[in-house]
């Protein structure tokens, strides 16, 4: 069985969706005409916005996956550029040159992995930042763990938190990771593939080639 460990569903019937954290969005104000660029991690930075009712603006936005980029379009964002290394310290320093003559705001999880601030900082980028939302982990039942040699697939390093903070990992278990952030938080696992992309249906294509 696959078993897909995130916070939103995907419609696939061969997969079984595991969901051991929410996110809770923060309320804040901002006018994002005072900016000429907004960078996004994740597709939850766009929908803070939503949650905050925050009126559309034109500029610029930096995007770390299609996924993120989706989200953006839905909003009514028309200028994206989709970062072509989907992992999050290297899309820091894809993105910084383009950034340096801009005036960007970064919106981000409460909690982070990668250093995308720090290094947008460092390399000379007048950045604004707002944290807009958190991880806030599930207490499951334990008949929900995954059976023994079951594919499970993680989203990002709070659902691998939110996954050890309920279960133990089954040394039959085949690990799919969908980022090298995501990976780390799996370091004591061996039997782990660490996706190219940061792309759910790629993730589920790996898994269905191992099943």
């Amino acid at each position: 069985m696959i078993y897909l460990v995130s916070h939103t569903k995907f419609d696939d019937k061969s997969v079984k969706h595991l969901q051991v954290c929410e996110i809770k969005f923060h309320k804040f104000n901002i006018d994002l005409s005072k900016f000429d660029a907004l960078v996004i991690t994740s597709k939850n930075s766009i929908k803070s916005l939503k949650f905050n009712s925050i009126n559309l603006a034109n500029l610029e936005v930096f995007s770390i996956g299609e996924g993120s980029t989706k989200e953006a379009l839905n909003f009514g964002f028309s200028e994206i550029y989709t970062a072509k290394n989907s992992h999050g310290d290297e899309f820091a320093n894809e993105i910084a040159p383009l950034l340096k003559d801009k005036k960007p705001l970064f919106l981000r999880a409460k909690e982070v992995v990668s250093d995308v601030f720090v290094i947008l900082k460092n390399g000379g980028v007048n950045l604004t930042e707002i944290i807009a939302y958190e991880n806030v982990f599930l207490n499951l039942a334990n008949d929900l763990k995954p059976p023994k040699n079951s594919i499970i697939i993680f989203t990002s390093p709070s659902n691998v938190n939110g996954f050890l903070r309920n279960f133990e990992l089954d040394a039959s278990y085949k690990i799919i990771a969908i980022g090298k952030k995501t990976a780390i938080s799996l370091k004591n696992f061996s039997n782990i593939i660490v996706s190219k992309t940061q792309s759910i249906e790629d993730c589920i294509e790996i898994a269905k080639n191992l099943a």
